[in-house]
């Protein structure tokens, strides 16, 4: 009995030696409560060496890449205090709940500390969702996309400003922009903290050229940091006409789109020309030919064709190395506004000739 006892008592000693706690924190857990997107959430930890030796710590593990610990990595001496410092990323709403694990050395249990809050949606007028710094300004964008914006259509953007500095700040009357749009500040000066409004109203009807374009709105200020202040515009304007306009535009009209050629033999060429009619007013342009693979050449037979004349788009396929059904397309772009891109089409079910396979001729009597 006396036997058993010793033995208890030794594990129990062994264990109190192995799992008790050689560093003491003044607390372990840090509630940040509610804060605001793009807060600083930080807080540093304070621990003492409770033994009669210098130690280290070995390892500070942190649950998610959204905390980051730094901590004292030099020896701390007996009854000295060290430091843990959490920082938090703030940029995600909502409650959180984090751990950052700290080990001494393998034979003592690792100490748990722990951090929470909450990070509201960040208010209306926030800094945080003024990003975008120029000077003592900030801009929630500095880059806006119309997208797709017909030619007789017009479109309003807006961007939202914020005067982030220690001075009101004024915007000049002077701005360098394009025609096509139309800029109004408001209100046009900004005490500190205040928040205005940029509106561009974009004209697609007094845009030049059409597609994609790319341009710049320069607004001019009395802040000292940076008085320029510039903002871009992007999109695709698409030309819309008028029946006038239709009426004397060019007019594509094919006799046939779809040639369906049959059965040829492995090694035949297949030509076939697509013929077509300008029933417009004005010439028309042959802007593009492209077949869908190499194994058909394309050319039109004239790149611009005069008002009520016809022409010819020329296919070649060449059915070498081919076996089966082949379908191909040769896609024909012009500027005919109405229908500017056609698709031709050609198909044939390409046969071995039994005379040639494996490259052997039929065979000859002697």
């Amino acid at each position: 009995m006396m036997k058993r006892i010793w033995i208890f008592t030794a594990i129990l000693a062994f264990s109190t030696l192995a799992f008790g706690q050689s560093i003491k924190f003044e607390k372990t857990t840090h509630d940040f409560g509610k804060m605001e997107k793009g807060d600083l959430a930080e807080h540093t930890f304070t621990f003492t060496n409770t033994t009669d030796a210098d130690l280290k710590l070995s390892r500070v593990k942190a649950s998610c890449g959204c905390t980051t610990p730094s901590w004292t990595n030099t020896a701390v001496a007996p009854g000295a205090t060290g430091e843990i410092k959490v920082k938090y990323n703030t940029s995600r709403i909502g409650p959180f709940t984090k751990t950052v694990t700290v080990t001494v050395n393998e034979a003592e249990r690792p100490t748990i500390l722990y951090i929470k809050g909450a990070v509201n949606t960040p208010l209306a007028n926030s800094d945080v969702n003024f990003p975008n710094k120029i000077g003592n300004l900030g801009f929630d964008k500095i880059t806006q996309n119309v997208g797709v914006l017909d030619s007789d259509k017009e479109k309003t953007m807006i961007y939202k400003v914020k005067n982030l500095g220690p001075k009101p700040i004024n915007f000049l009357k002077d701005m360098d922009k394009e025609i096509m749009f139309d800029v109004d500040v408001m209100p046009p000066a900004l005490t500190p903290g205040a928040v205005g409004t940029i509106t561009v109203k974009v004209h697609g009807e007094k845009f030049i050229s059409f597609g994609a374009f790319d341009k710049a709105i320069t607004l001019y200020t009395n802040d000292e940091k940076v008085n320029a202040k510039n903002l871009k515009m992007t999109g695709n304007i698409n030309r819309v006409f008028t029946e006038e306009e239709l009426a004397e535009m060019p007019n594509i009209k094919f006799d046939m789109t779809d040639y369906k050629g049959g059965t040829v033999l492995e090694g035949e060429k297949v030509e076939v020309a697509y013929a077509f009619t300008n029933t417009g007013k004005e010439d028309l342009i042959i802007e593009s030919v492209k077949a869908s693979c190499g194994c058909t050449a394309t050319a039109p037979k004239d790149k611009i064709v005069k008002a009520g004349e016809t022409s010819e788009i020329l296919a070649t396929f060449n059915s070498r190395g081919r076996k089966g059904k082949q379908s191909k397309s040769i896609t024909v772009r012009t500027n005919d506004p109405d229908n500017p891109t056609v698709v031709l089409r050609l198909s044939v079910e390409v046969e071995q000739d039994p005379f040639h396979q494996n490259n052997m001729g039929p065979s000859v009597p002697r």
